[in-house]
Order: C-alpha cells, then sequence, then structure tokens
C-alpha cells in the first residue's frame, strides 16, 4: 500500500513539473501570434485587440522572430484594410529580419507577400520575380504549403498575361501538391482560378463546377477572404450565364463577407460586379452609385487597377445613358491610367469602348486612330481575342466609309485571326485535359491498389459462396420461367385491351386538337380588338386630358376668350372622343370573333378630310400646319372604311406626336393609273434604322419617347400596315432620325 502511494505521488510530481514547464515555454506572445491568425480572416476587432496587444510586448523587441512573426501578420491585417503601402514596408521588414536569422519559413512568406502587394499595385513583372524566389526556395527547404501559394501567384501571372497554357500548367501542378498536402485552403483557392481559367476559354459548365466545389469546402477554412472569392466568381459566372438574381445574389454574399473584414479592395471589387450586374438589369443609376463608390475607395487604398476598372464603366453608364461626350471621357481616364500601369487588359479595353463610341457618333478617323493603337498593344502583348475585335470594328469602320478595299483587307485578317484562336483554343483543351489526365492518373493508381486489395478478398469470398449461390440461381430460375410464362398471357391480354383505349383516346385527342386550335384563334382575334380599341382611345384621351391640365392650371392668368375657347375645344375634343368611342365599339361588336374585309365605294378625299377634321384641335394645341389636298374632284377607292379611317388617324397622330411645336404635316395624293398615292409627310423626330426594321417587320417596336412626354408603342403602325395590306394595298416608310418621316400609302382605284 505504501509503495503504491510512493508511485502515485511520484506520477503527480512529474506531471506538475512537465505542466509548469509548458506553461513557461507557452508565453502569451504566443498565444497572441496564434490568436491573430485565428481571428484574422473572420473577426477584424478580435485580431485588431491581439495585434495591439502584441505590440505593446514586443515594443523593445526588434530583431527577433516574435517581432518578424508581429510585422507579418500586422502586414496582412492592414493589406484587408487596403493600406498596401504601410503592409509593404511591414513585409519588408519582416523579410530582412528572417533573412537575417536563417528562418526559411519566415522569409518565404513574407516574400510572397510582398509580391502579391506587387501584383495589386500592377507592379506585374517585380511581382513575378517575387513568386519565381518563392517557388524556387521552398522546393529547395520543402516547404509545400508556400509551394502552393506560389505556384497559385505565378499561374494567376500567367492568366493575366494572356498565356493561358502556361497559366494552366501552373494552376494544375498546385492542385495536385494541395491535395497531397490535404491543404483545403490551397484546394479552395487554386480551383477558384481554374475555374477562372475555363471562364477565360469559355468553357462555362466546366467553369462552373470548379466555383460550385470551391462553395462547398470554402465553409470549412472559416476565411471570409476567400468565402467572399468564391462567391464572387459565383457571381461573376452566373451573370455570365445571363442570371442576373443568381449573380447579384452570390456578389451581394461576397460583399458582405468583405465588409465585416473591413477588405478594402474586396469591397471595391464586389461594388465593381453588382454595378455591372445592375447595368445589364437595366439599373443605371444604382450601378452608377456601386461604380462611384468602388473607385473613391480604390483611389484611398492606391488600388490602380480598380481604379481603372470603375472608371471605366462609369463610362458605360453614360455610354447607356446615350452621354457619348461624357462616356468618352471616362474611357479616356480610364485608357491613360492603364498606360501609367501598364495594366494592357485595361489599355485594350478602353481601346475598344472609344472605338465603338466614336464609330457610333461617326467620327470614324478618331476611331481608327484609337483602334491603330490598341491593335499595336494587342499584337505586342499576343492578346489574340482583342486583335480579333480590333480587326472586326476597322472593317465595320472602312465599310461605312466606303472603303472597301481597306474594309474587305481588315475582313480577311478578323478571319484568320478567329482561326488561328479556334486552333489555339483547341490545342490548350488537349493540353488541359493531359494535364487532367496527369494528375486523375495518380489519383487512378492508388485507387487500383485499393480496387486489387478489395478484389482478393471478394475473390474468396466468392469461392465460399459460389456453389450456394449457383443452387439458388437454379432454383429461382424455374420459378421465374412459370411466373414469366403466367406474365405473357396476362401482358398479352392488357395491350389487346390497351390497344383499344389507344385508339379511343386519340380519336378523343384530335376533337379535343380542333377545338383548341379554334379556341386559340378566337382568343388571339379578341386580344388583338382589344389592343385596336385601346390604340385608337390612348391617343384622343391624351389631348384631352391636356386640355384639361391646361385648363385647370392656368384659368386664373387667362382671358375670358382664351377660356372660352380651350373649352371648345374641350368641347370638340370629347364630342370626336365620344363619337370615336361609339364607332369603336359598334365595329367591335360587329367584329367580334374575326376581323372581316368588308369592302365599299368611297371617297378616299373625303376620308383625309373627314379625318383631318378629327384631329385638327389636336394640331392646333401644338401650333402644327397641316396641309392637307385640295382636289374637288373624289376619288373612290373600294376599300374597308373602317380600316382606312383608323390607318390615316394612326397616321396624322403619329405625325402630331412625334412633331415638334410650329412644325409641319403635309398630306399628298397622286393618282397614277390604277392606283392612288397617299403620303403623309412631317418635319419631327424621325427614326432609327433599328424602328424601321421593325416596322416594316410589324413586329412592333420599344415604346420611345415623343416631343411631349407621351410614348409611342408602335403598334398603330404595324396595325396600319397590316390594314393597307388586307385592301389589296402597300404601305412604305422613310424616315431619318432628326429629319422627319415620310409614310406612304397605294391603293387600287376604282376606275369610271
Amino acid at each position: 500500500m505504501l509503495r503504491l502511494l510512493i508511485i502515485l505521488l511520484f506520477t503527480f510530481s512529474i506531471s506538475t513539473i512537465c505542466c509548469a514547464e509548458y506553461l513557461v515555454c507557452r508565453k502569451p506572445e504566443v498565444l497572441y501570434l496564434e490568436r491573430i491568425e485565428t481571428y484574422l480572416y473572420n473577426n477584424p476587432d478580435s485580431s485588431a485587440f491581439y495585434l495591439n496587444l502584441l505590440q505593446q510586448r514586443l515594443s523593445s523587441d526588434e530583431d527577433g522572430i516574435l517581432y518578424a512573426a508581429y510585422l507579418n501578420l500586422a502586414g496582412l491585417r492592414k493589406q484587408v484594410e487596403g493600406d498596401n503601402a504601410e503592409a509593404y514596408e511591414n513585409f519588408e521588414k519582416a523579410n530582412a529580419i528572417y533573412e537575417k536569422i536563417a528562418h526559411s519559413d519566415g522569409y518565404a512568406e513574407t516574400l510572397l507577400n510582398k509580391g502579391e502587394v506587387l501584383y495589386n499595385w500592377g507592379k506585374y513583372e517585380e511581382a513575378l520575380c517575387c513568386f519565381n524566389e518563392v517557388l524556387e526556395y521552398s522546393r529547395k527547404n520543402h516547404l509545400e504549403n508556400i509551394e502552393i501559394q506560389g505556384l497559385n501567384y505565378i499561374g494567376k501571372y500567367y492568366h493575366s498575361k494572356g498565356d493561358f497554357e502556361k497559366s494552366f500548367s501552373y494552376y494544375m501542378q498546385c492542385l495536385k501538391l494541395a491535395h497531397r498536402v490535404k491543404d483545403t485552403l490551397g484546394i479552395v483557392s487554386i480551383q477558384n482560378k481554374i475555374g477562372k481559367h475555363y471562364e477565360t476559354l469559355g468553357n462555362y459548365p466546366k467553369s462552373l463546377e470548379y466555383y460550385l466545389m470551391s462553395e462547398k469546402l470554402v465553409h470549412h477554412t472559416q476565411n471570409y477572404i476567400e468565402m467572399a472569392t468564391t462567391y464572387n466568381s459565383l457571381g461573376n459566372m452566373y451573370h455570365i450565364l445571363n442570371d442576373y438574381p443568381q449573380s447579384f445574389r452570390f456578389h451581394t454574399k461576397a460583399l458582405e463577407k468583405r465588409r465585416k473584414m473591413n477588405y478594402s479592395e474586396g469591397i471595391a471589387k464586389s461594388l465593381n460586379n453588382l454595378g455591372e450586374v445592375l447595368v445589364d438589369m437595366e439599373m443605371l443609376d444604382s450601378a452608377m452609385v456601386c461604380f462611384e463608390e468602388s473607385y473613391a475607395i480604390c483611389q484611398d487604398i492606391e488600388y490602380a487597377k480598380g481604379c481603372v476598372k470603375s472608371i471605366h464603366n462609369q463610362g458605360v453608364v453614360f455610354q447607356k445613358y446615350l452621354r457619348d461626350k461624357k462616356a468618352i471621357e471616362k474611357f479616356d481616364i480610364a485608357l491613360q491610367l492603364a498606360q501609367q500601369i501598364g495594366y494592357q487588359k485595361g489599355v485594350l479595353s478602353a481601346n475598344y469602348a472609344l472605338a465603338v463610341n466614336y464609330k457610333r457618333i461617326e467620327e470614324y478617323e478618331k476611331a481608327i486612330l484609337i483602334l491603330n493603337e490598341g491593335l499595336d498593344v494587342a499584337l505586342k502583348e499576343n492578346v489574340r481575342t482583342r486583335v480579333r475585335d480590333f480587326y472586326a470594328i476597322l472593317s465595320e469602320i472602312y465599310s461605312l466609309k466606303k472603303n472597301y478595299k481597306k474594309a474587305l483587307d481588315y475582313y480577311r485578317l478578323h478571319i484568320k485571326m478567329s482561326n488561328e484562336i479556334f486552333n489555339l483554343e483547341s490545342n490548350n483543351k488537349i493540353a488541359e485535359l493531359q494535364a487532367e489526365y496527369e494528375v486523375s492518373l495518380q489519383n487512378r493508381e492508388n485507387e487500383v491498389l485499393k480496387k486489387e486489395n478489395q478484389i482478393n478478398e471478394l475473390m474468396l469470398k466468392r469461392k465460399n459462396h459460389f456453389i450456394f449461390f449457383v443452387a439458388i440461381v437454379l432454383s429461382l430460375l424455374f420459378i421465374l420461367v412459370i411466373i414469366v410464362y403466367k406474365r405473357f398471357l396476362l401482358k398479352k391480354q392488357a395491350n389487346i385491351d390497351l390497344q383499344k383505349l389507344n385508339e379511343s383516346i386519340v380519336a378523343k385527342n384530335k376533337e379535343l386538337g380542333l377545338l383548341n386550335q379554334k379556341l386559340n384563334k378566337s382568343k388571339d382575334q379578341q386580344l388583338k380588338l382589344f389592343g385596336i380599341i385601346s390604340h385608337e382611345l390612348r391617343n384622343p384621351l391624351y389631348w384631352f386630358r391636356n386640355l384639361v391640365q391646361m385648363l385647370s392650371s392656368h384659368i386664373d392668368s387667362m382671358d375670358k376668350e382664351m377660356v372660352a375657347k380651350s373649352l371648345n375645344s374641350l368641347n370638340e375634343s370629347a364630342t370626336n372622343t365620344f363619337h370615336l368611342m361609339d364607332n369603336l365599339l359598334n365595329w367591335s361588336r360587329s367584329q367580334l370573333g374575326n376581323i372581316r374585309y368588308n369592302p365599299e365605294v368611297v371617297d378616299l378625299i373625303a376620308i383625309i378630310r373627314e379625318n383631318v377634321a378629327l384631329i385638327s384641335h389636336y394640331a392646333e394645341f401644338k401650333q402644327i400646319r397641316i396641309v392637307s389636298p385640295m382636289e374637288e374632284e373624289p376619288v373612290l377607292v373600294m376599300v374597308d372604311v373602317d380600316m382606312i379611317k383608323t390607318v390615316i388617324r394612326n397616321l396624322l397622330s403619329n405625325a402630331i406626336k412625334f412633331t415638334p411645336c410650329k412644325g409641319m404635316i403635309e398630306i399628298k395624293t397622286l393618282k397614277n393609273g390604277k392606283t392612288i398615292l397617299l403620303e403623309i409627310l412631317d418635319n419631327g423626330m424621325g427614326m432609327d434604322e433599328k424602328t424601321l426594321c421593325s416596322i416594316r417587320s410589324a413586329a412592333g417596336t420599344k415604346y420611345i419617347p415623343t416631343t411631349d412626354k407621351e410614348t409611342g408603342s408602335g403598334l398603330g403602325l404595324a396595325l396600319s400596315k397590316e390594314f393597307i395590306e388586307l385592301n389589296q394595298g402597300e404601305f412604305a416608310v422613310e424616315s431619318e432620325q432628326g429629319k422627319g418621316s415620310v409614310f406612304r400609302i397605294t391603293l387600287p382605284v376604282l376606275l369610271s
């Protein structure tokens, strides 16, 4: 008993001594370093708190390993906050201390951090020197975790330079090593880079696959920075796939994580990406707010590349607003800044955007000049996709200038470069497949060894069970034959019954199909009828509303004569609107379910005068002069009166809507043998080529503003074209934006 007590006391003493020694070794500084590393990328307040505690304890130690570790972590914190200058200074000091005391891990890590800051500053060649030195040093000293980061950054460098084959080679080496050492954070980071690689090459399914794999893993890292990067990548991918809600959701999640970390550079990137999604969602004001906030942050942290992107995107918004001068100003600033920092991708994007703007405002010489500058850069940097794009737009511009020889030359160069890109992409895909095969080959070899062991075990078990299995199979086979024969007889009878049922169903389906066709036809005709009625009533009600508004807002300042005149106009407008509504309702009752063509002999001149009188008060409201035909002799035509009235009324209403105040509308008629040509001319806003194409194809146009804050939908013109063709006539339109429009109607006349 005494011996047992002595042993227990001795054991307790030894344990107490060991615990004391452990606590002595675990200095507070070491604990603070561990806490800082734990909270650095998920809890900025806690990491800042422990950094402050550590700084107070290390104020007198400026050469030791703990001070170097503190400098490195403080630099990382400053980098997250966007203070790259102070971050670089800390990394440089820490790197010098680690080199002095020959601490290989610390030296390689701080050198890598210096390279990352240089890369963010746009000093790509200096950054590459750091990354190459890190890779060589880490391999020499067997620092696999740092080697992973070195391979990652070198791959990122070559990707930004457009050397995708070389970039992909580094990425695959990095992924293989990260899997081998089970570096989850490294796997997530490199999978995001590989996803970006496939995204650049246009292989979106493969890109999305890698991003989603990263999303599954990233939650295990508790690294908010990498989480945000993953969400950002998914947001970009869904943006490319035009899934704007999903893109907005992931970019918002990325911004949320980056704001929690006070990660200034990341916040600027997320705002820029959100703005690009909002541009495509036609929310231009919100997009501009994002781009301006992003630019302000990038200026504060001296993130030059981010400044280029946010300024460029501001130009895109102005371009969408058709403010070409402001857009060109923004693109020009982006170009100059990108040239200063050697950001060639930004240079080429700005070149292309400026060229597109100059082309649109028909300043072709400026466009050619800027394209040639961009082409020189693209050829020098071997950015083939941009070279192809520059050739294409140069061909278009020379074609517009009617220099068809140069246009053809550039078009041939465009085709040649497109073919080269296709061949290069094919070679890249082959190289990717080869690299993937090599990575997967190692995994397969391991799997094969495992499976061989499993197979051997299974073979032993199978030998023991084989005889028993054969006996069971024979018994089951006999039972199965009996069951199959009985099922065959039942199935044969069921098929006979099913065939009869199918024949009955086919007959019923035919009947149902005919009924559906009739129903759909009736529904379409009713919808068209309601559209006609609403369109016909819109314009008179609009002018009626304007008269009422004018009278109600200016009655105190109007004399009696003006009030009387306005009330007469109001009465006339109400009477005309009432008659128009009555005509439309009577016509709709007779036509409901089917729009029929009911021709009769009428005087076209009389119809024109009637409709001019009907809308004259609209013209008077805008002080527009209408010049109508003076012929006294009637022009007899065989037409559907309601349709022709609708056409003339629509064309006159459109002319008034799109003609400025004090403008002029002219109506001409010209009899030419068996036809009569009716022209309605105005000196209004005119239409662009896209709108003209929509009218000619009877497809309708988008809603566009008129001279008086009303909108035109194009429905009236589409209906007019349809009605004229139903009356065996022809409908044509000529227009030039800013110079007015001419609508021509040709109808067969009734010969006397």
